[in-house]
């Protein structure tokens, strides 16, 4: 995969929540990403200039200067430059904060995606501003880094959440991924390392536990279960490749009580150990070239 930029940082304890990636790119075209699986994060790209064409199923968007795309966990998909000049993209993949909630439900286009363009105006400057503030910090490698990319990104999220407001005013609002199962994914994404049984998931949906095991696997494609375990093997997948943390602490972190079972579900899902998956991920690195440093404005 060509998008397999990584910045390492350290931190005592790693964070459930919080931004993991992000950069600057300018990429030509021939430029791809293949994910045919989705993350288990939140992924925000937004088109500074030229563009990028995101496929997901049979349907493709396409995406242009102002325009943002918020990929959710879990949704296949594919993206590549445009033809017309390449395609110069802001990007980050995040965990969110609890009290971001209300500000990832965004307008969602046939596609699956959450899309917003945001219109030309003192809203995009600003917004930018924050994009390119929000990846200068988490290159900082610190906590204080982390900390001022949160407000960057939360920052990010407001804007957008306002600008696709002024849409909703003007049109009716979209219809979306089901409120209440969208509610379950967060609260997995924010508590995977807790026992999440069916039932407590059902009760903080208001639902029945017979209607919300149907109605998830009819939304996501997979049992609440399967969701729970692939999320949290995909957050120690992060952890493994953004920090040296040893393997049966973070088995334990992201809420796997046996360090063997955890190796073996991780190797079955992954293709390889987590030692070995590390140790692939850093050569990865290694070997990839560096994105260009944006230039001084």
């Amino acid at each position: 995969m060509p998008n397999k930029y990584l910045y390492e940082y350290e931190q005592e304890t790693a964070p459930t929540s919080g931004v993991l990636m992000a950069d600057h790119f300018r990429r030509s075209y021939g430029f791809y990403g293949h994910r045919p699986r989705g993350t288990f994060d939140w992924l925000l790209i937004y088109t500074v200039a030229g563009s990028g064409a995101f496929r997901v199923g049979d349907a493709v968007l396409t995406a242009g200067p102002g325009d943002a795309v918020l990929l959710p966990p879990g949704v296949p998909h594919h993206y590549a430059a445009g033809e017309d000049g390449g395609w110069e993209l802001l990007w980050t993949h995040f965990l969110p904060l609890p009290e971001w909630r209300p500000y990832l439900r965004l307008p969602r286009t046939e596609e699956g995606l959450h899309a917003v363009a945001v219109a030309d105006g003192p809203g995009r400057p600003r917004l930018e501003d924050a994009f390119r503030r929000l990846i200068a910090d988490a290159r900082r490698g610190s906590r204080s880094g982390q900390a001022l990319a949160l407000l960057a990104l939360a920052e990010i999220l407001i804007l957008l959440h306002e600008s696709a407001e002024r849409e909703w005013r003007r049109d009716d609002a979209p219809v979306g991924q089901d409120e209440r199962i969208a509610e379950a994914l967060l609260y997995i994404a924010d508590h995977a390392h807790e026992p999440l049984a069916p039932a407590l998931l059902a009760r903080r949906a208001g639902l029945s536990e017979s209607r919300f095991r149907h109605l998830f696997k009819a939304e996501t494609g997979k049992s609440a279960a399967a969701w729970v375990t692939e999320t949290r093997l995909h957050q120690a997948a992060k952890l493994l490749e953004l920090t040296s943390r040893p393997v049966g602490e973070i088995a334990a972190y992201v809420g796997f009580e046996s360090a063997y079972y955890f190796t073996r579900r991780f190797t079955a899902a992954f293709g390889a150990s987590p030692t070995a998956f590390r140790r692939l991920a850093a050569e990865r690195r290694d070997a990839a070239p560096r994105a260009p440093e944006p230039e001084p404005e």
